[in-house]
C-alpha cells in the first residue's frame, strides 16, 4: 500500500510542476519576431483597427462581384512567345506545332553540369541527355489537336519531365531550377504534347507552359465538357492556409489530400447527395463533387466530406480590405517554397493564393502583377523615399508591392513607418548581413535592406490598389 502512496504522491508533485496555461501576452517569449515587430503586430487585426480608426471608415467591400468579373476580363490569361500569343480558352480544334515548338523551347544542356545538383550530388551530362531524349521535341507533328483536362491533385509545373531536385548547391533543398510554377489542383489546362513513353503531359496552363506528371491529370471528352466544368454553379472556397480532405479508403484519389487557399470546390446540395457514403452518414459536413481520374485516364466526379468546422467560405468571400490582410496573416510563418515547392509558396504565389479567395485571379509572377490592367496603379520608381513614405499615408491596407524580384501585401503604418508581409527567401539586414529567411515574414520596410545597399521602400517601384 505504501509503495501505491508513494507513487500517487509523486505524480501529484509532478502536477505542481505544470504551468497554467501561457496567456497571449507570454506567448512572445516563445516565438522569435524581428526587432521592429512586436508580437501584438502579429495579429491582423491591429492593423485593420488602426486602418479603419485613421481613415473613419467602417469596412465595407470595395469591388462588387461584377466589378471583379470586369478586372478579370481586363487581364485574360494569354502566353506569349516571340511570334505568338496563346489564349488557352479560344484555340481551335487544330493548332500549329510551330508554335507549340517556339513555346517550348530548345532544352539546354548546361555546359558544366557539375554546378548542378541532383538530390545533393553533382549532375552529368548523361544526366542531361537523357531529360533531353525524353522531351521528343522532333516529333511535334506540323498540326496538333488538342486535349482538355483538369489538374486532380496540386504539383509542379516542370521545365523538364522528371521529379528530380536540381539545385545550384548540394545543400540547397529551397531553390528547384527545373520547377516553374506549382498547379493548383482542379484547375484547366490543355495538353499539346507529351514524352516519348507517354508518362508525362506538356500542357498549357494558367500564363505557362510546361510539363506535368500524366497522373496529376484527367481527360475530358470534349472541349464543350471542359468549359461546362469551369463554372461549377454552387461551390466553397478554402480560405485557410489549407485544409486536408478526410480519409477515405473508397477515394484513394482524394484520401488525405491537400487543398491550398483560394482553391474552388464544386458544392452539393443536401437534396443531391445521399444520406449515407461509404458507409459514412452525411451530417455536419458539406458535400462536395471534385474531379479523379479513372483507369482510362478519363475524368470523372467522386464526392468528398469537408467538415463545416473547416476554414471554407461558401462562394468567394467579400473584397474588403481588412479581409486581404486576414487572409494574408493566415500564411504568417509559412515556409517559403520557390514557385509552389512543398505545398508552401513564394511572394508571387501567396498573393496569389490571397487574392483568389475573393475571385480576382492575378498573373503567377511578381512583375506581371505590377503590370496588371488596373485603374489604380501608382508608379513610384522616381520617388524619394519621404515622397513613397508620404503616399503610403494614404495607401489602403491589402495593396499588392512591388519592386524587382519581389512582390509584398501592404499592412498599413505603425510610428511613421510603412509594414509589409510577404513570402521571402533572403533580405538584407542593417548591418548588411544576408539572411536566409525562407518563411512568410513581417518586415520594416525602412529597415530591411537589398543587395543594392538600399532599403525595400526605397527600392519600391510600385503600388497596385485593386
Amino acid at each position: 500500500m505504501k509503495k501505491v502512496i508513494s507513487v500517487i504522491a509523486a505524480l501529484t508533485i509532478g502536477l505542481s510542476f505544470i504551468p497554467a496555461a501561457v496567456s497571449a501576452a507570454d506567448i512572445s517569449s516563445y516565438v522569435r519576431t524581428d526587432d521592429s515587430v512586436t508580437f501584438e503586430m502579429t495579429d491582423a487585426e491591429y492593423w485593420i483597427e488602426k486602418y479603419y480608426d485613421s481613415t473613419g471608415q467602417d469596412e465595407k467591400t470595395v469591388r462588387s462581384k461584377s466589378q471583379i468579373r470586369k478586372f478579370n476580363e481586363d487581364n485574360p490569361f494569354t502566353i506569349s512567345t516571340q511570334n505568338y500569343t496563346i489564349d488557352i480558352y479560344s484555340l481551335e480544334d487544330e493548332i500549329n506545332g510551330d508554335m507549340i515548338a517556339e513555346l517550348m523551347g530548345d532544352f539546354q544542356i548546361p555546359s558544366d553540369p557539375s554546378k548542378y545538383y541532383r538530390n545533393g550530388k553533382p549532375t552529368t551530362k548523361s544526366y542531361w541527355k537523357k531529360i533531353a531524349s525524353k522531351i521528343n521535341k522532333e516529333d511535334i507533328p506540323d498540326s496538333i489537336e488538342p486535349r482538355y483536362g483538369y489538374s486532380i491533385k496540386r504539383s509542379s509545373l516542370r521545365t523538364a519531365p522528371t521529379y528530380d531536385f536540381v539545385g545550384e548547391d548540394s545543400t540547397d533543398r529551397f531553390f528547384d531550377v527545373l520547377v516553374m510554377s506549382e498547379y493548383m489542383p482542379y484547375e484547366p489546362l490543355v495538353i499539346v504534347h507529351e514524352t516519348e513513353d507517354g508518362e508525362w503531359y506538356y500542357v498549357l496552363f494558367d500564363r505557362f507552359s510546361g510539363w506535368v506528371s500524366k497522373d496529376c491529370v484527367a481527360l475530358c471528352e470534349s472541349k464543350d465538357e471542359w468549359l461546362d466544368r469551369m463554372d461549377p454553379g454552387e461551390f466553397l472556397v478554402v480560405t485557410g492556409r489549407e485544409i486536408r480532405l478526410q480519409a477515405d479508403q473508397w477515394n484513394p484519389q482524394l484520401s488525405n489530400q491537400l487543398i491550398p487557399m483560394g482553391t474552388k470546390l464544386p458544392l452539393v446540395r443536401v437534396s443531391d447527395y445521399p444520406e449515407f457514403l461509404n458507409d459514412r452518414e452525411c451530417s455536419n459536413c458539406y458535400v462536395v463533387k471534385l474531379p479523379v481520374r479513372d483507369s482510362n485516364g478519363m475524368i470523372t466526379d467522386k464526392y468528398s466530406l469537408v467538415s463545416i468546422k473547416e476554414d471554407v467560405n461558401i462562394g468567394y468571400l467579400p473584397y474588403t480590405r481588412g479581409n486581404v490582410l486576414r487572409q494574408a496573416f493566415k500564411l504568417l510563418g509559412d515556409r517559403y517554397g520557390w514557385a509552389g515547392l512543398d505545398y508552401s509558396n513564394d511572394c508571387s504565389g501567396i498573393t496569389g493564393e490571397i487574392y483568389r479567395c475573393f475571385g480576382i485571379r492575378l498573373p503567377r509572377v511578381s512583375g506581371d502583377i505590377a503590370g496588371v490592367n488596373n485603374k489604380t496603379t501608382y508608379d513610384v520608381s522616381s520617388y524619394s523615399q519621404a515622397q513613397k513614405t508620404e503616399l503610403m499615408k494614404k495607401i489602403p491596407i491589402g495593396a499588392i508591392l512591388y519592386f524587382k524580384g519581389h512582390i509584398m501585401i501592404y499592412m498599413g503604418m505603425d510610428h511613421g513607418e510603412p509594414y509589409c508581409i510577404s513570402a521571402t527567401g533572403t533580405y538584407i539586414d542593417e548591418q548588411g548581413e544576408t539572411n536566409d529567411t525562407n518563411s512568410v515574414v513581417i518586415r520594416n520596410m525602412t529597415e530591411t535592406y537589398r543587395a543594392n545597399g538600399d532599403t525595400w521602400l526605397g527600392n519600391l517601384q510600385k503600388i497596385v490598389v485593386i
